[in-house]
């Protein structure tokens, strides 16, 4: 599928309480992002895939703390750049989420605007890293067997992830992302959380 437009919505980080922490209003805010997604499916068939990019700030913030400590720190974001297949997709998600008012307090949103492509520097695929229960896990050895959940636990700690709640049980669940390196666009379509399928896999422009 062919993702030609994009918006930033820039998470704003306080450093006053660990209630406006990053990964906490970030949080909030892909929660926003998420309920817009499931409302505009139902009267939009536009997708929305989502991308997470570290701003130069944090860039920087990150690039400090490798020199200070000798090692690259986890990888963090505080941008959801959203893609969709047209300018009025996005705007009416931008006038939707624009509503809310953790999205007005604690985010900057942008402007829809026109993939630059002379910019494509490469594609990375989000998706969701499942993590196998306790009851899976014994069926599922490895050759040395560590079982599929440890060593998917173990995979995890180094992934970017968000707090979800649960539309149907309220439920918080942790949706952790692998960003995958492709070497194309491919011709998925994203799920309702704006990541790719491993059945249908996409990536989106990095630039």
């Amino acid at each position: 599928m062919s993702f030609e437009f994009y918006v930033d919505v820039r998470v704003i980080e306080s450093a006053d309480t660990v209630d406006l922490s990053l990964p906490t209003i970030r949080n909030q805010i892909y929660a926003v992002l998420h309920g817009t997604f499931r409302a505009l499916a139902l009267v939009d068939k536009s997708p929305y895939a989502i991308a997470l990019v570290p701003s130069p700030k944090l860039k920087a913030k990150q690039a400090d703390f490798e020199k200070k400590y000798g090692k690259s720190p986890r990888f963090d974001f505080d941008i959801f750049r959203v893609f969709s297949d047209s300018s009025e997709a996005l705007q009416r998600l931008v006038d939707s989420i624009s509503q809310h008012w953790k999205v007005r307090d604690y985010s900057v949103v942008g402007t829809p605007t026109p993939v630059p492509t002379a910019k494509i520097i490469g594609w990375q695929s989000y998706r969701r890293f499942r993590i196998p229960t306790a009851k899976m896990e014994r069926t599922q050895l490895s050759d040395n067997n560590v079982p599929l959940r440890e060593r998917r636990l173990a995979t995890a700690k180094d992934l970017p992830y968000l707090k979800v709640a649960s539309k149907s049980t309220g439920q918080v669940f942790t949706l952790t992302i692998d960003i995958v390196p492709m070497e194309n666009a491919g011709d998925g379509v994203p799920d309702g959380y704006g990541l790719a399928r491993a059945s249908q896999p996409f990536a989106l422009p990095i630039f």
